[in-house]
């Protein structure tokens, strides 16, 4: 979608942090901020302010970005930045060694160099995002399958336009869920960080199965999470980790938090935490 300033409401919450918001009517997005924090639209004596954006995803952020600028609205992460946590080719290098090893190309290669790459089974997406997380458009057996899926890819809405990424496929520790065509549920967690402080994790797909971690494997996910967080260095972002059936911790992918939705993270929890640690950083400067 592409909103406009004229669709999106700017207030602040609790006397501390900026929103830019536009309801996008989905449960696992939209949060009722007027009915659970103290808001204030006035912006008295500010000729610009610095906000989050809750709008979702948007086709052209640049554009959006300077257009909010021009009426003194500055979001968090500026284009480069949310272009950084947002596409793959971006953010893959520093996060080499921590995600399953990748590869990108403008054109697909044909089903011999991928399966060289990559071997058999391996996973497919966008440089920015899968086709609705569809299992067919995703995880790849064989020549065959991959043929198909390069076709599809290129007829997709939501893919053709983006890039194609290979990665090595991992074997996830799964969970119980009916995931109907999409790719099977794991044992998964999205965490969200900002300027590098935890403000909120929990079950990625809380949405299909109840499941929780130990306290170790909590304490190993947060290790790994908070290392990635540190190497992408970004204002608001999420990062996705997955458990392998080896026990193992990988990075799944980050976002840009202010696009993300919230999986089953405390919503409230986390705004809350997000204006401790504003109200913190402004009280700290002299």
């Amino acid at each position: 979608m592409q909103h406009t300033p004229d669709d999106i409401d700017v207030f602040q919450i609790e006397r501390s942090v900026w929103i830019a918001e536009a309801k996008i009517q989905s449960p696992n997005y939209d949060f009722a901020f007027s009915q659970l924090m103290a808001c204030s639209h006035s912006r008295y004596g500010h000729d610009e302010v610095t906000a989050v954006a809750r709008f979702g995803a948007v086709v052209d952020y640049d554009a959006l970005y300077h257009a909010l600028l021009d009426r003194g609205v500055k979001l968090v992460h500026s284009p480069a930045q949310h272009q950084l946590c947002s596409e793959l080719p971006r953010w893959y290098p520093l996060l080499e060694g921590l995600t399953p090893e990748s590869w990108w190309f403008d054109k697909a290669p044909d089903a011999d160099t991928a399966g060289n790459l990559a071997g058999w089974p391996l996973f497919i997406k966008g440089s920015r995002q899968t086709s609705r997380h569809q299992f067919k458009l995703s995880i790849i057996h064989n020549p065959e399958e991959y043929r198909v899926a390069v076709e599809a890819f290129a007829q997709d809405r939501m893919l053709h336009w983006q890039q194609i990424v290979i990665r090595r496929f991992e074997r996830l520790r799964p969970i119980r869920a009916d995931m109907g065509q999409r790719i099977p549920a794991s044992f998964e967690f999205r965490s969200f960080w900002w300027h590098g402080h935890l403000v909120g994790v929990g079950p990625y797909f809380a949405e299909f199965a109840k499941y929780q971690w130990t306290e170790s494997e909590k304490t190993d996910a947060m290790k790994m999470a908070a290392e990635a967080a540190r190497r992408a260095s970004l204002p608001f972002v999420v990062v996705d980790m997955a458990q392998c059936i080896d026990g193992r911790w990988i990075v799944i992918e980050i976002n840009d938090a202010q696009e993300s939705g919230y999986a089953g993270v405390p919503r409230l929890a986390l705004w809350q935490r997000v204006v401790e640690l504003s109200t913190l950083s402004t009280s700290s400067i002299p």
